[in-house]
């Protein structure tokens, strides 16, 4: 037996080592694709790629001159794509920063109506030096980008852009060029349309650097025009899958012995199965007391019981041919609309290997590796379910009617900076006697919000807000009269006459004093690394001693002046700062210091015109 097994849990890797930029090299663009999304893991993800330092991810949301920064660097370099009306609800209110992805994320709908389900990261990282040539980096994940913590597997390829195309990544490069496409409502960006063009003409020159003992990766789409996929099985079969449905599961085991065939699901919904699905399989198993799920993840497919779902996240399919073994990872379960009947949109990467190198479908699974979790499944009744799943179904129904009817979200500057919000859709949607819709400006949160019976073009005053909390982002609960079922999403709109200044006002609202002015351009100018340890030691509470004393301003001068030897970007950004902030004015004074305006104007005397620079 091989003394690492391929899905051995000790071959373990953070999010954020995915998404580092390799020794050397920087990000230059990326994309994301998800089934559901919290901002709060959407905020934090330019921040990790722009800075090591931060210990955590609430210590990252805690410093918000970091996500600021991060969002700045790096917003317009990604690209995340999710399902409409599948962004997690933010009832309490939500960060002013979230502005700062309206053109980050883009809504997106299966065209076979089902789920947008894949997910994975492409990362193409550019030479600091300037000499050496772009890298590629492709992530496919079975989580979701939220802060669930199930058991998850996950399949990271470094490579590099060769001269031939490789019909091998055709799926995934396909699935690339499609995706500008799937917009609901609000079109994809142009930047984004360029970026994922150029991305997946890259993907298709792929040339990957395999794991240790793959001789083969397979890729697969399903869910677009032409036959969905299925794994090939030969004469055992592994299934991880945490959604099954019978229809599937027969599929998948034709041909194979019981004694042959395993099944890894969650207990709730291997109760659900039928009698002769179950006694298709010798081995039935179910992860051993995992913490709770909260991703929303049991809503890709259709819902079958409304237990919360545990632990178990990971989706694969193992199974042995000739001398080899086939392990399929990727976003799809072992259901129908994953599967077979294209519905969803979902991706798979198949690796080969020979099975005395990374081990059989019974080593995969043994007590010394993955085994050890895992405990026997044990047969039960299940509770009716049946009005809490159709009162689901009542729901999801009603946000997908408004997220194809393309909201609006048109503004109206009034005294003092303040915005009433005006809120139309493009297609009628009227709100079935049974439920309860309310809807809100995302950042206020839900006390500011209105009860909806229908949608039209007719304008409906949605609220009256500060400038600095205008975002195209809108707050919807929608509430089952029949059970109390509620559900709570986020959804984005077409902001329309959006006044220029608006994250200006955002900025202001962050950089709202001296010290956080001194700290942001301490991380304009200074190293990284040192500058971001000193941002988040600060968020965390501790003073500016040792970091801004008595020589702060000859030690910004210092670096005032590196920058300008240098190509003098920073410079730039601290141009663009100053514009932004005009003379706002905080508790202790002008945000910003007049010695230091003093200072800037002598830099900008002399610094060299560029085309866009301050914009």
């Amino acid at each position: 037996m091989p003394n690492n097994a391929t899905l051995d849990p000790e071959n373990r890797a953070l999010y954020g080592e995915i998404l580092r930029a390799p020794a050397g090299y920087e990000l230059d663009a990326a994309i994301a694709t998800t089934y559901t999304l919290d901002f709060e893991t959407a905020l934090v993800i330019p921040a990790t790629l722009a800075f090591h330092a931060a210990e955590n991810r609430d210590q990252t949301l805690d410093t918000p001159l970091a996500l600021l920064e991060g969002l700045e660097r790096l917003s317009s370099k990604i690209a995340i794509f999710c399902e409409g009306g599948r962004i997690a609800g933010m009832p309490r209110g939500a960060n002013r920063l979230t502005a700062l992805l309206e053109d980050t994320i883009t809504e997106v709908a299966a065209p076979g109506g089902g789920a947008f389900h894949p997910k994975l990261w492409l990362l193409r990282f550019t030479s600091l030096s300037g000499h050496e040539a772009p890298r590629l980096r492709l992530a496919l994940l079975s989580r979701n980008l939220t802060k669930d913590m199930s058991w998850d597997l996950s399949l990271s390829l470094d490579g590099r852009i060769g001269q031939q195309i490789d019909p091998e990544n055709a799926p995934v490069s396909g699935l690339l060029r499609a995706l500008p496409g799937m917009a609901t409502g609000r079109k994809t960006p142009k930047n984004t349309r360029t970026m994922v063009a150029s991305l997946a003409a890259d993907l298709d020159r792929a040339v990957w650097e395999p794991p240790e003992h793959i001789r083969r990766i397979r890729f697969a789409v399903n869910g677009l025009p032409g036959k969905p996929w299925l794994p090939k099985i030969g004469a055992k079969v592994g299934i991880i899958s945490p959604f099954v449905s019978d229809r599937a599961l027969t599929e998948l085991t034709a041909g194979v012995a019981r004694e042959n065939a395993h099944l890894l699901g969650r207990t709730e919904e291997l109760a659900l199965l039928s009698h002769e699905t179950l006694e298709r399989f010798g081995h039935l198993q179910v992860l051993d007391e995992l913490a709770e799920t909260e991703d929303g993840e049991d809503a890709a497919e259709p819902p079958r019981s409304v237990v919360p779902a545990r632990g178990l996240h990971a989706k694969a399919f193992l199974t042995e041919r000739y001398a080899s073994t086939e392990i399929t990872l990727g976003s799809g379960n072992a259901t129908d609309a994953a599967l077979l009947d294209g519905s969803n949109i979902e991706v798979f990467a198949t690796l080969s290997g020979y099975t005395r190198d990374i081990g059989s479908v019974e080593e995969q699974l043994a007590p010394e590796h993955l085994g050890r979790f895992l405990r026997e499944f044990t047969a039960y009744d299940s509770d009716d379910t049946s009005a809490e799943l159709e009162a689901d179904r009542r729901i999801d129904t009603l946000v997908r009617q408004i997220v194809r009817a393309a909201p609006r979200l048109r503004c109206r500057v009034e005294e003092d900076d303040i915005v009433a919000l005006f809120l139309s859709v493009a297609t009628p949607v009227t709100v079935p006697e049974d439920l309860e819709l309310h809807i809100w400006p995302l950042v206020p949160g839900e006390t500011w919000g209105v009860k909806v019976a229908d949608l039209s073009e007719r304008e409906t005053l949605l609220a009256r807000v500060a400038l600095r909390d205008v975002t195209r982002w809108i707050g919807l609960r929608l509430r089952d009269g029949k059970t109390g079922l509620q559900r709570d999403v986020t959804l984005g709109t077409e902001l329309l006459n959006l006044p220029d200044n608006r994250t200006a006002e955002i900025l202001r609202a962050i950089i709202e004093n001296r010290e956080a002015f001194l700290r942001y351009i301490r991380l304009l100018l200074g190293d990284v690394t040192d500058a971001a340890k000193a941002l988040f030691a600060a968020g965390a509470g501790s003073g500016l001693t040792g970091i801004f004393g008595a020589e702060q301003d000859s030690a910004i001068l210092e670096d005032m002046v590196r920058a300008f030897s240098g190509e003098g970007r920073q410079l730039r950004d601290i141009e663009r700062l100053i514009k932004r902030l005009g003379d706002a004015e905080g508790k202790d004074g002008p945000v910003v210091p007049p010695e230091f305006r003093t200072l800037w104007e002598t830099f900008r005397a002399v610094m060299p015109k560029t085309k866009g620079a301050g914009k």
